[in-house]
């Protein structure tokens, strides 16, 4: 099966779709032709994928966002018209989308769509003007209604699609994880702790992902101010960089936690990066922003337990007090929460290895969920084809009985 993936966001960015895309990618490609459609990032590195990578001419909006013109690209439109894909499978609902859909209309194909991001607390956190936010959602949904099939990574994102105007039905199909099972966690453990000069008796909190207030990072800085009144023994590491990251600085000064709290800034190696969560006890998540975070999962391939917010896409794979924790959303229960948690050891440790064993997903399984996606959608495209066929054949067949007998 050729199989084409869109997306407007991928390597050498480093969010949320960026890993999906990459993952899912390199799981299909094991048994599928695979190419990623994407932006020019004038990314050099090429041929450290396992698929083959069309970029199309772009422009800069931020330094790790760009905005695509396939149909002015004309090597990528050869390119993909060399492809041929049998369906195409969109990790975004922007420009790359639209050439999606044009594309797939043309050469009758299926369209699936995979959101990952709720556009409207997104757009709302940065955009002031309502009725600008209303046309922004209304056009995706507009992107949404043309295509074949519609698929998100939580039962919360599902929820929100109908509200933006989308009139079809969404199915759940969660993200996977690129991290493999980690043998040597407390080398790794010991290693990065004394790196990062934290002793051995502090308790470690983490958090990884982009450095954006919309994560709820406030929140996290407010609950531990009021953990270090009763338990001052801890250290809260932020690992990543965002636009938020020199304002977050700030903030931790501000409220006197600078001693407590270490930004590491943007981390890709993988052996560092699995360090880092290594030398964690809990991995502190308030986002209500986030759908499906992948980070939950590679805490939990780490043996690490998160803390999240009940009732959010980020708390949907976790069974509270089994797999995982969740809190109410208030800052005073929270601190309260991380204060239980850590004080017991035994069960803290335990839910950690049963996170480890009932929240990571491999991307095999998830692209094996998706290979079926993709043929039983070929499939109804090929039988719609067949039937409009039959009934033009039908209506031109009565045509022409009907001007016989007249």
């Amino acid at each position: 099966m050729k199989i084409a993936i869109f997306t407007d966001n991928f390597i050498p960015g480093v969010g949320g779709t960026e890993k999906a895309v990459l993952g899912l990618a390199t799981s299909l490609s094991k048994k599928h032709e695979v190419v990623v459609c994407c932006p020019e990032y004038q990314y050099k590195n090429e041929d450290e994928f396992p698929f083959k990578v069309i970029r199309a001419n772009s422009m800069s909006l931020t330094n790790t966002e760009m905005y695509a013109f396939p149909e002015l690209s004309s090597s990528f439109k050869k390119e993909l018209k060399n492809f041929a894909p049998d369906v195409i499978h969109c990790h975004t609902v922007f420009s790359m989308a639209k050439y999606a859909i044009k594309y797939g209309k043309k050469h009758n194909i299926p369209v699936l769509f995979t959101v990952h991001t709720k556009f409207k607390t997104s757009f709302s956190h940065a955009i002031k003007s309502k009725a600008i936010v209303k046309l922004l959602l209304k056009n995706i949904a507009k992107k949404l209604n043309k295509s074949d099939k519609v698929y998100t990574v939580s039962n919360d994102m599902a929820a929100e699609l109908n509200s933006y105007g989308y009139k079809g039905d969404v199915q759940v199909v969660r993200n996977g994880a690129m991290f493999e099972k980690v043998q040597n966690l407390s080398t790794l453990k010991e290693s990065s702790r004394k790196f990062l000069n934290i002793s051995q008796n502090e308790i470690v909190f983490l958090f990884v992902g982009r450095i954006v207030r919309i994560k709820n990072l406030e929140f996290i800085v407010n609950a531990l101010k009021l953990v270090e009144q009763k338990m001052p023994d801890f250290k809260m590491i932020f690992v990543g960089d965002g636009v938020d990251l020199k304002y977050m600085k700030q903030y931790v000064t501000d409220m006197g936690l600078s001693n407590k709290v270490i930004f590491t800034g943007q981390v890709t190696n993988k052996t560092t990066i699995s360090a880092l969560y290594s030398s964690a006890d809990l991995f502190v998540f308030p986002s209500i922003f986030d759908n499906d975070p992948l980070t939950v999962v590679e805490a939990a391939v780490h043996k690490v337990p998160s803390l999240t917010l009940e009732n959010t896409g980020s708390s949907e794979r976790i069974n509270n007090g089994i797999s995982g924790f969740t809190c109410e959303n208030d800052v005073n229960k929270f601190a309260d929460k991380i204060l239980s948690i850590v004080s017991d050891k035994e069960k803290l440790k335990a839910v950690g290895e049963n996170a480890e064993k009932m929240i990571p997903k491999s991307w095999d399984q998830t692209a094996s969920e998706y290979v079926e996606i993709y043929k039983n959608a070929i499939m109804e495209k090929s039988a719609l084809k067949a039937e409009n066929k039959d009934k033009k054949k039908q209506k031109s067949a009565k045509k022409k009985k009907s001007l016989e007998n007249a």
